[in-house]
């Protein structure tokens, strides 16, 4: 070999083994292990397993999570994070069967460690009479019926996260009997499985189902991140009627951004005493009256609408709030605060009767803002060039930016506007694509005003609001000196979540611009 060849082939030996030492290191940044018992371990019925679990993180071990058969039963927090971590975790087996055990660690910057999993066999005691061993070094907690958990988080102010998980029903569990009329206090066990710290500016707020006598919302407890808190809410149980009555709540942040799991809570009132079986009525030749007066909904957001319903039969005559109506029909309503509707009916015999509906009407929760998250949605043109959210203002390829304060074509200044110019170019148009992770739920709207900025000449925009994939929504828009209100239920989509885009078109025979949208959001 000649002496050059010999010298490169030294050079590229000595990179080689220097890569190898550097490499070395590939460690992942938290581990987790779990020590005792052994996988496949026989553990007794309705007698306390220890689980040892030894974690690792460079940043330090803040929590380790105990997970039963995709149910998550326990937390053990470490106040001061360190690089190593031992928690022993008590575990009570209810039920005979396999149980799947899964461990995951946390360090300071919520990473989160693979999962490690462990296989047990719980079987019925044959000596009963003989007590578990071990010590117990963070509380059990058990979730006989925990909600789902596999709710995304949302995000909050700074780049945190915001989620919550319920752990436990602390007090009334749901199906609970309560006396009628009675004071009770619902609590819920919950853990801050985000990255956001809570104040007192985060609530719990009422959101669908029966109040039950409680306030719209209560203030959280100061909670850090992987820190477990009680939740409390004074409520009452009603005083008459019979069969279950139940509610939802929602975690909400200080701006109206709701997150985390639902709250619930259902009761049920006693049954009726047993009277005693009453005499038939001979047969009378007089056909009863029959009435009936309901809504589709008791409470529901301002702006909102609900249908009143009514039927009756052999009846002299049915008045809605004053106003003879037919019989059997039904009317849509859209009160703008809380409000009685009286049916009066007017029977044969020349007597009469009333019933009422009230409907109770609160304030609608903001569930996506579009103005706020407009500089971290995807802006783009028809043409597939990317924009940058805030302009340049003129840029002949289409702009977008936050425009709080400016006069409109109606005289007005607004806040939280968004204001869009479409490309160029006749047909021209601009799209911001949001993701947005909140779950819709059934009566969730789609709300905004547009509008063109004063003096901005004339012309025609289309808007349009897509889901995925589909337009779900349409308006046009002239300049006419005056702002449009524009809503668009999402009710078909309850139970989703994903991309959301508003766009802005161009008419065909002219370049036209800027549309500003007032608040965009999405209420419930």
């Amino acid at each position: 070999m000649k002496p050059i060849a010999m010298i490169r082939v030294f050079c590229i030996t000595l990179l080689l083994a220097a890569c190898r030492i550097g490499g070395s290191d590939n460690t992942e940044p938290v581990r987790v292990a779990i020590t005792s018992p052994a996988n496949n371990a026989i553990v007794p019925l309705g007698r306390p397993a220890q689980i040892e679990i030894s974690a690792q993180a460079q940043a330090g071990v803040v929590r380790v999570e105990l997970s039963v058969n995709g149910t998550l039963v326990a937390v053990s927090n470490n106040p001061t994070p360190t690089n190593q971590y031992h928690a022993v975790i008590s575990y009570t087996p209810l039920n005979v069967g396999p149980l799947n055990v899964i461990v995951r660690a946390y360090d300071k910057d919520n990473t989160a460690s693979a999962p490690v999993g462990l296989a047990l066999q719980v079987m019925a005691d044959s000596n009963p009479g003989t007590s578990a061993t071990g010590t117990v070094t963070e509380p059990t907690v058990q979730t006989p019926q925990a909600t789902d958990t596999s709710v995304p988080g949302v995000n909050g102010p700074g780049g945190c996260v915001m989620n919550a998980q319920f752990i436990a029903d602390v007090t009334v569990p749901d199906g609970s009997t309560i006396p009628l009329g009675s004071d009770f206090i619902k609590t819920w066990r919950v853990l801050n499985s985000g990255t956001c710290s809570w104040d007192n500016n985060y609530r719990l707020v009422f959101s669908a189902g029966s109040q039950l006598g409680a306030p719209g919302s209560v203030s959280l407890k100061p909670t850090q991140p992987g820190d477990i808190t009680d939740i409390s809410v004074p409520m009452q149980a009603p005083g008459s009627g019979t069969g279950t009555f139940a509610g939802e709540w929602r975690f909400a942040s200080p701006d109206n951004t709701i997150f985390g799991n639902k709250l619930t809570v259902v009761i049920a009132l006693p049954p009726p005493p047993a009277t005693a079986t009453p005499t038939p009525a001979p047969p009378t030749a007089t056909p009863t009256p029959t009435i009936s007066f309901t809504s589709d909904t008791s409470t529901l957001a301002r702006g909102n609408c609900t249908m009143l319903r009514w039927t009756s039969s052999n009846v002299a005559g049915v008045y809605l709030d004053g106003i003879g109506v037919p019989s059997p029909a039904e009317k849509a309503v859209c009160p703008t605060e809380t409000t009685t509707y009286t049916l009066k009916i007017n029977f044969n015999d020349g007597s009469d009767s009333t019933q009422q509906v009230v409907i109770s009407v609160r304030e609608p929760i903001i569930v996506f803002s579009f103005s706020a998250s407009a500089p971290s949605a995807r802006w783009r043109n028809d043409a597939g060039e990317s924009l940058s959210f805030g302009g340049p203002e003129g840029d002949g390829r289409g702009f977008a930016i936050s425009r709080d304060g400016a006069a409109l074509e109606d005289d007005s200044t607004r806040t939280k506007v968004l204001e869009t110019h479409p490309r160029g170019a006749a047909d021209g148009s601009i799209l911001g694509e949001y993701d947005v992770s909140a779950i819709i739920q059934s009566g969730d709207m789609f709300r905004t005003h547009v509008g063109f900025l004063k003096s901005a000449g004339t012309g025609t925009v289309t808007l349009r609001l897509w889901f995925q994939d589909v337009v779900v929504g349409e308006t046009v828009k002239s300049y006419d000196q005056t702002l449009k209100e524009w809503t668009v239920d999402l009710s078909r989509f309850a139970g989703q979540s994903g991309r959301f885009t508003l766009q802005a078109v161009n008419s065909a025979a002219t370049s036209q611009g800027p549309i500003c949208w007032i608040n965009p959001r999405i209420e419930r």
